[in-house]
């Protein structure tokens, strides 16, 4: 099956990238739906499962800038296998909601967690140590804090053994630090190259259901220049991205396409980062 790549063009960035030029793209649009910036209404929920309805899996979606990371959530929800969610990012997104239920770039993954019956873990990497006591007590959580992968590729391998279901992968950008991509959010210390050797450890030997990339700096968040540069490297690390998901993910015309999806490598055993908070 060719993978779907989908753009939301709910800030305007990606109309002044061109990473994606070459490909064959969707654009989901954020024309008559407002509530969606930062928190999502009840309204702007269901507006926004009836766009992506007919979209099918494999997907890489590109989300905008981490004020609408929540849309993941509605990715996600369309999995109909049991499978493990990595979400990459300097923050947890698993904050309690501040305003009832409402859905927010904020609490997307605890609402997930608590309503998504084929989400079955949680594995976080890169998430900076002061969210980590604020996390739930929950045994679906596996960490690799941002201290963990700051030295070496022991937990390469690691994350890889440590995951056991088919793996949809979540990367905000702000997990890398600013040589590798720009946000208008706190920073990681994450490199590009150790990002493409975890994907590429876990993609050989998991199936991989889909991804999704967010973590733009829109022109409003900083003078023209700042706007430019951040906006000129994310550009390159959103290529670099998209290109690693070709690469594992390829279209139906290349000799490693195959009907039958690869089926994941299931470790049993417990995994000694798997914590319980």
């Amino acid at each position: 099956m060719e993978s779907t790549i989908l753009l939301f063009d709910f800030d305007g960035v990606y109309r002044t990238q061109n990473f994606y030029s070459r490909e064959k793209c969707r654009w989901i649009h954020k024309k008559h739906m407002p509530g969606v910036c930062t928190y999502c209404d009840p309204q702007a929920r269901n507006q926004l499962r009836e766009r992506i309805k007919d979209i099918g899996r494999p997907v890489l979606a590109f989300l905008g800038s981490g004020n609408y990371h929540y849309i993941t959530f509605f990715l996600a929800e369309k999995i109909r296998e049991d499978f493990a969610l990595v979400l990459c990012d300097h923050h947890s997104d698993m904050k309690r909601p501040a305003f009832g239920n409402l859905l927010s770039c904020g609490n997307w993954l605890r609402q997930a967690a608590e309503h998504l019956p084929h989400l079955k873990q949680i594995v976080l990497v890169g998430v900076n140590d002061a969210e980590l006591a604020e996390l739930p007590n929950s045994k679906k959580i596996t960490l690799f804090p941002g201290g963990t992968i700051s030295g070496g590729t022991n937990w390469v391998r690691e994350l890889e053994q440590a995951i056991l279901y088919p793996v949809y992968f979540s990367v905000d950008k702000d997990v890398f630090s600013k040589n590798a991509a720009w946000t208008n959010w706190n920073q990681g210390i994450m490199e590009l190259h150790q990002f493409s050797e975890a994907f590429c450890a876990v993609a050989e030997s998991h199936s991989v259901v889909g991804m999704d990339v967010c973590g733009e700096f829109p022109a409003i968040y900083g003078n023209l220049f700042v706007s430019n540069t951040a906006n000129q490297k994310n550009n390159q690390a959103n290529h670099e991205l998209l290109q690693l998901w070709k690469r594992h993910l390829p279209g139906p015309d290349s000799a490693k396409q195959s009907d039958n999806p690869k089926l994941p490598k299931v470790h049993r055993r417990e995994h000694n980062l798997s914590v319980k908070l």
